[in-house]
């Protein structure tokens, strides 16, 4: 199996985490789409017959949405906690 991920994905998720505001994500939003989500989601495609081998149970979507991948962003609209 392939690598997916390189050190651009590390270096943007520690910036990310040094500069977690929305200004900083919208002019990085390119690197995001770039070295984040589409190797995330070549990921989970590669991967899903694999984690099917192991379980039928197991589901593996490579959507942005609604698939197996995480939104990057909390969305504090559902959360009974708004102060985060």
């Amino acid at each position: 199996m392939q690598s997916h991920f390189d050190n651009e994905l590390f270096d943007f998720l520690t910036q990310l985490q040094a500069n977690n505001n929305r200004e900083w994500f919208a002019e990085h939003k390119e690197r995001y789409e770039r070295h984040v989500k589409q190797p995330l989601l070549d990921f989970i495609e590669d991967f899903e017959p694999h984690l099917h081998s192991i379980s039928k149970h197991f589901v593996a979507e490579a959507r942005a949405h609604g698939g197996s991948m995480f939104r990057i962003y909390r969305d504090v609209r559902f959360s009974k906690d708004k102060s985060r």
